[in-house]
């Protein structure tokens, strides 16, 4: 199962980096613009999954709160310790495991505004897809 687990996460990635792969026409003028390296520490997210929002406070490169502020789980919230990867300048894979033992893993796109996300509940994996905005 955990190899399954792993499998899925990487196609995502994989996906979610994919297009990120075509060569682009770079000036010279562009190639003397140093390239603002993104970090996600310090920024608020609102993650949309449709029926279901939380607020994500990114505090430290390992640390974060998150708020449910719609859905059933409306009013619940948690600081996780969490851990990531960063993909590209703008792309991070990151993970963490809640108190009762939800797995969390997430590929969040900032120059898209997406999240994929999968939740590990006992030996379930519930696939999201959500859309992200900076607050």
């Amino acid at each position: 199962m955990k190899n399954a687990i792993f499998a899925i996460m990487i196609l995502t990635t994989i996906i979610s980096c994919k297009n990120e792969t075509r060569k682009v026409e770079v000036t010279q003028e562009e190639k003397s613009i140093p390239k603002k390296i993104v970090s996600l520490s310090g920024k608020i997210l609102e993650y949309n999954y449709g029926d279901y929002v939380y607020k994500v406070n990114f505090k430290s490169e390992n640390k974060l709160h998150w708020k449910c502020i719609k859905g059933d789980e409306k009013g619940k919230e948690a600081d996780e310790t969490y851990s990531t990867q960063r993909l590209n300048n703008y792309t991070f894979f990151i993970s963490w495991v809640e108190q009762d033992g939800l797995g969390v893993s997430e590929v969040i796109n900032l120059k898209d505004n997406t999240v994929n996300c999968f939740l590990k509940i006992d030996k379930e994996i519930i696939p999201l897809i959500g859309k992200i905005r900076e607050l």
